[in-house]
């Protein structure tokens, strides 16, 4: 009977329980936006903090009359199972004051329990779909805005104030970038280690993951220990350039690629999700007459696709982005630069050496880095696409028919 009193008083949406998440919400950006943006004045940082104190003072009160007006059975059976609002109110109670005194202000993400109850008389699935969307678009845009301020700044004359949208639209920045063969050259050494390497590990941790997945190979726990250690622990960096330099892989493309074609965190996830796919598929394979070979790239991978696609993915991208191995394994053949050790050296150079042999260059500086950034960033959203369509479908539908 309470239970049921209290489903239809949590079903119950009022304009107060209405406002909570708003305020929930407001208290925390007051708190983290002088951390996020830190060239707010000394002023509205104080303002902010202030109203971050009366709206987290005013929630933990709000939390405490909520408890207080209740039954006992009810209260009981409410802390039970919602103890995030227990909690709130406890430590907002000893955070408050400390947070005050010592100016703390990180402690304010006691906050983040109150959402729990603030969210309660929204249990359907109707609100979660708008609370997901509206995640969703937030996302989006943390990713969304930056990129289009890099193309906005890219395309603007110079010494203009770009946010989202060009100004003064000025195409010298693109022609230089395009009209840079050492650029395309140092982009087409990451495309050949990208799209190599990324084959090379797909295969490789596929191969490794597939056996490892049967519960009756022989010294199975052995060796994933093996790999769990390898992928916990490592020699450093000291031993991976000897290594290098004892298998004369240094100023090399290879050293771009070998070191690392084994990543055994996907090996992991490809060997969980070989597991879960119903032996009834490779023993039917068998009495087919098919090998392991067989079952293995016609039958266990195309399953497999939308596990092997995320792997790819995270592969590409880690390829794409590696710098760290031009540091350490490229050390005196700059035509083996890596596109990412390229814009690197660009960005830290000095524009006043340049300007000797490009006086406009100097201007357009800013923008010319954007556009370094927007170039660079175009392999990988032409790649995307094409493991997409794996990543939305599902994992093993209809591969058994009952």
């Amino acid at each position: 009977m309470l239970k049921i009193k209290h489903k239809e008083r949590a079903d119950f949406i009022t304009g107060i329980d209405i406002v909570r998440p708003f305020v929930t919400v407001c208290g925390l950006l007051a708190f983290l936006l002088p951390f996020v943006y830190a060239k707010y004045s000394a002023a509205v940082q104080n303002t902010m903090h202030t109203v971050g104190y009366v709206l987290w003072i005013v929630l933990a009160v709000d939390s405490f009359i909520k408890i207080a007006r209740m039954g006992k059975e009810e209260r009981i059976y409410f802390l039970k199972m919602h103890k995030t609002d227990l909690i709130f109110v406890l430590g907002s109670i000893v955070l408050i004051p400390i947070s005050m005194i010592t100016h703390i202000f990180w402690l304010s993400a006691v906050i983040l329990f109150k959402f729990s109850a603030c969210l309660l008389p929204f249990n359907d699935e109707k609100t979660f779909q708008i609370f997901a969307n509206v995640v969703s678009i937030l996302l989006i845009g943390f990713y969304v805005i930056p990129l289009c301020n890099v193309l906005a700044v890219s395309l603007s004359s110079p010494d203009q104030i770009v946010n989202i949208f060009p100004k003064n639209i000025d195409l010298y920045s693109v022609k230089y970038v395009l009209t840079d063969k050492r650029f395309f050259r140092a982009m087409g050494i990451s495309v050949f280690v990208t799209v190599l390497g990324t084959i090379l590990t797909v295969i490789t941790v596929a191969m490794a993951a597939y056996p490892l997945s049967k519960p009756k190979i022989p010294f199975r726990r052995t060796m994933m220990l093996f790999f769990i250690i390898i992928m916990l622990f490592n020699g450093g960096m000291a031993p991976s350039i000897l290594l290098m330099n004892y298998l004369h892989l240094n100023n090399t493309v290879w050293a771009l690629i070998f070191p690392s074609v084994v990543q055994v965190f996907y090996l992991i996830l490809l060997k969980g999700f070989f597991e879960d796919i119903p032996a009834e598929l490779e023993e039917s394979a068998r009495l087919d007459g098919a090998n392991n070979y067989t079952i293995l790239f016609r039958i266990i991978f195309p399953i497999a696709a939308p596990m092997l696609a995320t792997v790819a993915l995270f592969t590409l991208v880690s390829y794409w982005n590696n710098f760290y191995g031009a540091i350490m394994y490229v050390t005196s053949r700059e035509d083996l630069y890596p596109l990412p050790m390229y814009i690197r050296n660009f960005l830290n150079s000095n524009p006043l050496n340049i300007a000797m042999e490009n006086p406009t260059l100097v201007a357009y500086w800013d923008n010319v880095k954007m556009s370094y950034i927007l170039f660079s960033i175009v392999p990988v959203l032409i790649a995307y696409p094409f493991t997409f369509k794996y990543l939305k479908n599902g994992v093993s539908m209809g591969a058994v028919k009952g």
